[in-house]
């Protein structure tokens, strides 16, 4: 029985296309698929959903979009159900709730697997929604390191958020508001980095600071992957008939 993944994702609608990339590429890596024959089959759905930065959620409608993605990704009889987006996984408990029995990946669970051990301060770059829901702080906190938190720091990152639906990551004034953020957390003597926003993971092309960042997107897609390969059974990529 063919092994395949469903991606709920599309929130926002920029950040579907580099996760997806993102899974091919830990396919390649984790065990060698070259071939088209090699890769898993995908279900990927971009779902429009009830989001602007920096204005109050409405929960029934924020809920009732959630619940019909993953219902049609359980129609779709997919076996791993991923969602690249930290503010949908506020509202995890009701996605499980309709996702009859499949495994669904938690974001922060994936994230907090890649903080290394070392790293005992920790700032988190999110929307106001995710941060305020708190299970980032709370995984944080029960592994016995300290959050580092700023007001400037989040009216940064939910302007920077906004820049980018709207303009993309390319232009000028998003770059320098990247930049400008990445100061402003330097500034705080992080020792690691969570960029809990899909919105913002393209931003990362470098790191020239001391602290660690990880990539709560890119660390939701190697586990997806991880789990892929459990479930099928991968090993290596095939061979050219």
């Amino acid at each position: 029985m063919t092994v395949s993944i469903g991606v709920l994702a599309g929130m926002g609608p920029r950040s579907t296309a580099p996760f997806i990339d993102m899974l091919v590429t830990d396919c390649h890596v984790g065990y060698g698929a070259k071939y088209d024959m090699d890769f898993p089959k995908m279900h990927i759905i971009s779902l429009p959903t009830p989001f602007w930065p920096g204005k109050k959620i409405d929960d029934h409608a924020m809920i009732t979009a959630l619940q019909q993605g993953i219902t049609e990704l359980v129609q779709a009889k997919v076996r791993l159900i991923a969602v690249p987006c930290n503010l949908a996984h506020c509202y995890f408990a009701e996605m499980k709730a309709v996702s009859a029995g499949i495994p669904l990946l938690h974001i922060a669970d994936c994230a907090l697997e890649s903080v290394p051990a070392e790293a005992t301060k920790i700032a988190i770059l999110a929307t106001e929604p995710t941060l305020e829901a708190g299970f980032y702080q709370a995984r944080i906190e029960a592994s016995g390191k300290e959050i580092i938190d700023s007001p400037l720091l989040r009216d940064l990152t939910t302007s920077l958020i906004g820049r980018v639906k709207t303009k993309g990551f390319h232009e000028p004034d998003v770059q320098a508001e990247w930049k400008n953020l990445m100061s402003a957390v330097a500034n705080l003597e992080v020792e690691a980095l969570l960029i809990a926003c899909t919105d913002l993971s393209p931003l990362i092309t470098e790191n020239a600071f001391s602290f660690v960042i990880v990539d709560t997107a890119a660390s939701l897609s190697s586990a997806t992957i991880k789990h892929y390969r459990r479930l099928s059974g991968k090993t290596t990529g095939g061979r050219h008939p």
